[in-house]
C-alpha cells in the first residue's frame, strides 16, 4: 500500500494540517477511531475535534487533492522532501 502526504482540513476555522504516512488509504479510519476516543496525538487538533462536533467540521485530503492548491505554502517543497527521503 502506497505511502504519501495527507492533510486534516478544520472547516470551522480554516486550517489545514499537514501530514505524511504508509498505509495511506487506512489513515482516515485511523485517525476518526484516535480523535473519537481523545488520543490523537496533537493537542491543539484534538480540542479543535472536541469543541467543534468531529468529522462534520473536518475532512481527510490527499495529497493528489490538495497538489495544485496555491493557497498552501510549500505543499511542492514537502513533497520533494518525502520523496527524496524516500529515494535515501
Amino acid at each position: 500500500m502506497a505511502s504519501g502526504i495527507y492533510a486534516i482540513a478544520h472547516i470551522g476555522n480554516l486550517r489545514l494540517y499537514v501530514c505524511d504516512a504508509s498505509k495511506i488509504k487506512q489513515k482516515w479510519p485511523q485517525l476518526l477511531t484516535q480523535f473519537n476516543s481523545g488520543n490523537y496525538p496533537h493537542a491543539l487538533l484534538q480540542q479543535a475535534w472536541n469543541d467543534q462536533g468531529g468529522k462534520r467540521r473536518f475532512s481527510f485530503h490527499t495529497y493528489k487533492d490538495i497538489a495544485d492548491d496555491t493557497e498552501i505554502i510549500n505543499i511542492e517543497q514537502l513533497a520533494q522532501d518525502r520523496r527524496q527521503a524516500q529515494d535515501g
